[in-house]
């Protein structure tokens, strides 16, 4: 689907402008060097779901790129709840919130940037069919290895992406709907937009902070709610061979929630399918963030 076919909401600088008039400067630091930290957000029931933890998050990140936010929580509250207000579709929403260093001189050091740049993107949430979480989704295993901790931290929830579009195009080049990364000790990361589970004898374990990854918001909603329905969750260093064990995998992010993978393709490869262990804890995660019907 074409940008000329999806309805947006554009606010640059908490101003709502045009689709076709909504820019930024070529001279802005997040064009010329990636240099942004964003949030997604998506709504349940027209409510932004988690915000206080994707806020957190945003001000951890900032502060990781020491960027100085001038926004407080309630102007960056009150921005999101203006946008959810004005939203031109009917049902549920996703809102992309986007901060860059600003517009300053072609130099790495960013102290020529007088003002960052508040940037906020909506439109109708993406829903993904029942279909989809009946089959499940195809990951591959990807030779992109994951951003060390000690270069571009994955834990900084940053605009600086290319890492993860070279995965997704290796992905769609093998046939897969997305890559399951590694990283440089060979342990398994995230998936591109995605945090990764592994159920294996009734007991779920995920890839933990230390190995390389972004903490999740749904990652860290579903390992709550596993802890309260007492199914054991461990975060923990993973091999490939963890993987190919596994009896069950799925895949957790703001947009798809809990998505079951089918299969993994790659040097090592997993053909089970989803799973009622995955069945459970989606119905789980559905039922504790409010989704109709869960």
């Amino acid at each position: 689907m074409g940008i000329d076919k999806i309805q947006y909401l554009i606010r640059i600088n908490r101003q709502e402008v045009d689709t076709e008039a909504a820019s930024v400067s070529i001279f802005d630091h997040g064009f010329l060097f990636g240099d942004s930290i964003y949030e997604v957000i998506r709504t349940v029931k027209g409510k932004p779901l988690a915000w206080p933890e994707h806020l957190a998050r945003l001000r951890k990140s900032a502060a990781r790129l020491s960027l100085e936010l001038p926004w407080t929580d309630a102007d960056l509250s009150q921005e999101l709840d203006t946008a959810f207000q004005a939203a031109k579709w009917p049902g549920e929403s996703y809102v992309r919130l986007i901060i860059t260093r600003g517009v300053g001189e072609i130099d790495l050091m960013p102290t020529s940037c007088d003002s960052q740049t508040l940037i906020l993107i909506g439109k109708a949430l993406p829903v993904y069919p029942p279909e989809v979480y009946d089959r499940g989704m195809k990951i591959c295993l990807t030779n992109v290895r994951r951003n060390s901790r000690q270069a571009m931290d994955p834990g900084i929830k940053s605009g600086n992406y290319l890492n993860n579009v070279l995965a997704m195009i290796e992905a769609r080049r093998k046939g897969a709907d997305d890559a399951v990364m590694l990283n440089e000790s060979g342990h398994v990361t995230e998936c591109t937009t995605s945090n990764i589970f592994l159920i294996k004898d009734g007991a779920v374990r995920t890839p933990s902070l230390e190995s390389g990854i972004l903490a999740g918001i749904t990652r860290g909603i579903l390992l709550s709610v596993l802890k309260a329905a007492k199914i054991p969750a461990e975060e923990a260093d993973l091999t490939l061979s963890d993987l190919a064990e596994a009896d069950e995998i799925f895949m957790t992010g703001s947009i798809k929630g809990v998505m079951p993978v089918s299969d993994l393709l790659g040097t090592v490869e997993w053909h089970n399918g989803p799973g009622p262990m995955t069945k459970k804890i989606k119905a789980l995660y559905d039922k504790q963030i409010g989704i109709t019907g869960a």
